[in-house]
């Protein structure tokens, strides 16, 4: 085991070279949804977006966008919150792999509110404004700096009310910690490589909130979350938060 520098030091991760036959990758992405419930990913994100859906009125689904979905496990669990609380919802769930959109429509035949569109969120088809808040968990720290920049840009430009961003926390500990969890909990080569990857690949709040401020993106907020977790909130963009 390396212990990762406290730099960011960007690496390729497994899942991302899609060479893994569809059956390891499923295993894997069930291992990233263990995590997720366990260790708060799914807690972040449905913090920060419960606010946006209590604020919903009238009769149309609060519509929103979930960029690389990946298993489309966040996204299930937002319709569920939206559910409980009366809120319709539409969700639009976007990526470019076709392995884990395969899985996810595998998935989430119980959740009619969610559609799926196979696109690069780099190069996606919709209109500026086209949805009510957009979402993206866990797929930045897979990144170039620059391209993170020019994402949240789009997430700006794409979302009326705002965006949400439910990240990771780069860190010695959290690298550590994911390690030897990984290696306690699956077998799975995949799980094994890129979740402690990922961690080293994430970036620390001083440095989203840095290009926060590079993208130009008035009155986000970037707040930590126990543990390791990092959340990228901002609002009322169509009110003109983009500068």
């Amino acid at each position: 085991m390396i212990v990762p520098p406290p730099v960011r030091h960007l690496r390729a991760e497994l899942l991302d070279l899609d060479k893994a036959p569809y059956e390891e990758v499923k295993d894997s992405l069930k291992d990233v949804e263990r995590v997720n419930r366990y260790l708060s990913g799914y807690r972040v994100l449905l913090e920060h977006v419960r606010p946006f859906l209590a604020e919903h009125r009238g009769p149309r689904p609060f519509t929103l966008l979930d960029a690389a979905t990946g298993s489309a496990d966040q996204p299930v669990e937002v319709v569920k919150l939206a559910r409980r609380m009366g809120v319709p919802i539409a969700v639009t769930a976007i990526d470019i792999n076709a392995k884990m959109l395969r899985f996810a429509r595998e998935r989430t035949r119980a959740y009619p509110e969610i559609r799926y569109v196979r696109c690069d969120i780099f190069s996606q088809p919709f209109a500026a404004g086209s949805f009510d808040l957009v979402a993206n968990s866990l797929s930045l720290h897979h990144f170039e700096r620059q391209r993170v920049v020019d994402f949240l840009r789009t997430l700006a430009s794409l979302g009326r009310r705002g965006f949400v961003v439910n990240d990771l926390h780069r860190s010695r500990v959290a690298f550590v910690s994911i390690w030897l969890l990984t290696r306690l909990l699956t077998r799975n080569r995949l799980t094994r490589y890129d979740a402690p990857v990922s961690v080293m690949n994430a970036f620390t709040p001083a440095e989203f909130q840095a290009m926060v401020q590079e993208a130009g993106i008035d009155g986000a907020r970037v707040t930590r979350h126990f543990p390791y977790r990092i959340a990228v909130v901002a609002r009322g963009i169509e009110a003109g938060a983009v500068s």
